[in-house]
């Protein structure tokens, strides 16, 4: 494949949490209805907006390129390891819980499901905004399965959320976001999740969004906690977070450094227009922008203005 950066054609996703952030901060959502919750940026399925490889999938480059574009750091695979996309929260999301592989393939049945170890660097965050993140101090999932409703809210952990902090969900957390958020999710590749409680609403279809008891509290149980490893000692940037699934560091102002075969590279840009260059090819970057860059990449060169930020995620180092 050329090595050059990646740009995919996002997928916008009404729901009924969601507002018109995305619209009016990266331009997305203009033919879409209703609130629009999450614009997902990064996923196999998406199509290559331009170049040689137009119209197709990542996972079909994927599938074609191997390392080239995965790296040696990715086991292997026949799609995309990873999904990231931007989130705006206008009201709350519901109180959920995501599996761990494991648990994933025997809800689901299907051997290659992942599970959805994720984690959010909140962009914007209005006075006040919370977020829901794991049990209160002494309850059990034992307790938990005891309640139903809105009772299930005084035995969870509610805490004030901040612009540019980084918050790790690791599979088999409760979690909710709440109102006046905007936020980069980056996770497995998955979309299994499992609602407690919806806060009694209906959905943009008007009939009330299912809930999931059972597979939820199976969840919290018997998903495996994943601890976060420990940061490397120095970075292109500012390493913020690492786990098993995926890396964080968050650049600013000039950088250049070489991927050498060991990781893609997704580079979200969160402040700022700046201009990124890959395998010699020079484009203008914009904030909402999130980019692909192949493992095979002989050089990234990175320039950004004075307040600038990109959050740049890889897969991990071997711990």
């Amino acid at each position: 494949m050329p090595v050059r950066a990646l740009r995919l054609i996002p997928q916008v996703h009404p729901r009924v949490w969601g507002g018109d952030l995305l619209a009016r901060r990266f331009s997305r959502c203009a033919q879409t209805e209703g609130p629009v919750g999450e614009s997902w940026e990064v996923h196999g399925d998406l199509l290559v907006a331009d170049g040689p490889d137009q119209g197709l999938t990542l996972d079909e480059l994927a599938r074609r390129e191997g390392q080239a574009l995965l790296g040696k750091r990715c086991p292997p695979s026949s799609t995309f390891p990873l999904l990231v996309k931007w989130l705006d929260c206008r009201d709350w999301l519901s109180v959920q819980v995501h599996p761990d592989d494991a648990v994933a393939r025997s809800l689901t049945g299907d051997p290659l499901a992942r599970g959805k170890t994720e984690c959010w660097y909140l962009v914007e965050a209005e006075e006040g905004a919370e977020v829901i993140h794991g049990l209160a101090a002494g309850v059990s999932v034992e307790d938990l399965a005891r309640v139903q409703g809105r009772e299930i809210l005084s035995f969870l952990h509610r805490q004030v959320a901040h612009a540019d902090q980084i918050l790790y969900t690791p599979a088999g957390t409760v979690h909710a976001l709440g109102p006046g958020l905007l936020l980069l999710e980056i996770q497995q590749s998955s979309d299994l999740t499992y609602r407690l409680y919806d806060w009694g609403r209906v959905g943009l279809d008007g009939q009330p969004r299912p809930l999931h008891l059972p597979e939820a509290l199976r969840s919290l149980r018997d998903s495996r906690p994943e601890p976060l490893w420990n940061l490397p000692s120095a970075g292109v940037g500012q390493p913020r977070l690492a786990c098993p699934h995926f890396a964080l560091e968050t650049l600013t102002g000039s950088a250049r450094w070489s991927p050498a075969g060991l990781s893609l590279e997704i580079l979200a840009l969160v402040r700022g227009e700046g201009r990124l260059e890959v395998g010699g090819q020079t484009e203008r970057v914009v904030p909402g922008d999130v980019l692909v860059v192949p493992a095979s990449a002989p050089e990234v060169h990175l320039e950004l203005p004075a307040g600038g930020l990109v959050v740049r995620v890889r897969l991990p180092e071997p711990s």
